[in-house]
């Protein structure tokens, strides 16, 4: 069934606490293909509708993760200038068309407490460990912090506590460390590597307070940009950049009983987006299940430049 990603509402809502500002937010419906809007196939996937999101707040854009709540009704997403960012979702009884109504940011702190800056600041991967505690990986400066917001997200100001790190992550490349981090079953962290030129991105698994590697196949001169797992697989996008050729996105899945096999994992291809498609630097993914369908959203980091956008989309995978 065919349906649309609606229009983001502002509201003026009272802020959680004082480090929590709200301002109006703007967006426009945007289809699949270019030129044939009517289109919504995307390989394995159907296009559910998608958004360009904008905002006045100078803090807004640049999201690297996104979450969804447990209950499917909020996004949680977090930027390369280590800001928190927040929507509330909705999704109509009538068609399944996603709803988004509320926007409020603000700012990750570091482990003392300090707002994050320069190098410190780069957050580029978040999982949800339960219980209102999430992990945000972070490149430059390379390493996980942990951070208790609270199951509401009420707590977005708490400092971050240390959780070690996969071994040689000082020796990640500068732009190419832990762009994916995702929550698997049995308390297990997976962290992926964004760098993939040795043919494969090392993917790191945590488990038992100990790190292991396996290894997933990459394509040329893509890099990877986002994990998330749900219902036994674990969700990949991989991101191509060329200023001759332009942006491709690839959104791929593999079965986590493939960690630790041993095996270079080849990953399922579910779907591209390239020139002719509503395109641009997606690096966040979020899988969760709405009236026995699994939806995909896909969020893009606009890098705080004016000649991209943030995009939120949404897929069904058939």
């Amino acid at each position: 069934m065919r349906s649309y990603l609606l229009p983001l509402f502002p509201l003026l809502l009272a802020a959680w606490s004082t480090e929590i500002d709200l301002a109006p937010a703007g967006s426009q419906a945007v289809p699949l293909y270019e030129q044939s809007p009517e289109r919504t196939d995307l390989d394995r996937l159907s296009y559910l509708g998608g958004v360009v999101l904008s905002n006045p707040d100078d803090r807004f854009g640049g999201f690297s993760a996104l979450a969804v709540s447990a209950d499917g009704s909020r996004i949680l997403a977090v930027s390369d200038s280590a800001y928190w960012m927040t929507a509330t979702i909705g999704w109509s009884e009538d068609d399944g068309t996603l709803l988004v109504s509320e926007f409020a940011m603000a700012s990750m702190l570091s482990r003392t407490g300090n707002q994050l800056d320069g190098t410190a600041a780069d957050s580029e991967a978040i999982a949800d460990l339960g219980d209102g505690v999430f992990a945000i990986s972070f490149e430059r400066e390379h390493r996980i912090n942990t951070y208790a917001i609270g199951e509401d997200w009420s707590q977005l100001d708490s400092a971050g506590e240390a959780l070690l790190s996969p071994p040689g992550a000082d020796e990640f490349t500068n732009n190419g460390g832990m762009e994916g981090l995702t929550a698997l079953p049995g308390g297990r962290l997976l962290a992926g590597i964004e760098d993939g030129g040795s043919g494969a991105y090392p993917l790191w698994l945590r488990e038992a307070g100990s790190w292991s590697l396996s290894e997933l196949a990459a394509q040329p001169e893509y890099g990877l940009t986002s994990l998330d797992y749900h219902d036994g697989q674990v969700y990949v996008l991989e991101r191509f950049w060329r200023s001759d050729i332009g942006t491709h996105i690839r959104i791929l899945r593999f079965a986590v009983d493939a960690l630790g096999s041993g095996e270079r994992i080849e990953p399922e291809l579910l779907g591209t987006l390239e020139a002719g498609k509503t395109v641009d630097t997606f690096e966040g993914i979020s899988v969760t299940e709405r009236d026995d369908r699994t939806v995909l959203l896909i969020m893009s980091d606009d890098n705080y430049n004016e000649a991209q956008r943030t995009l939120l989309l949404a897929f069904q995978l058939d």
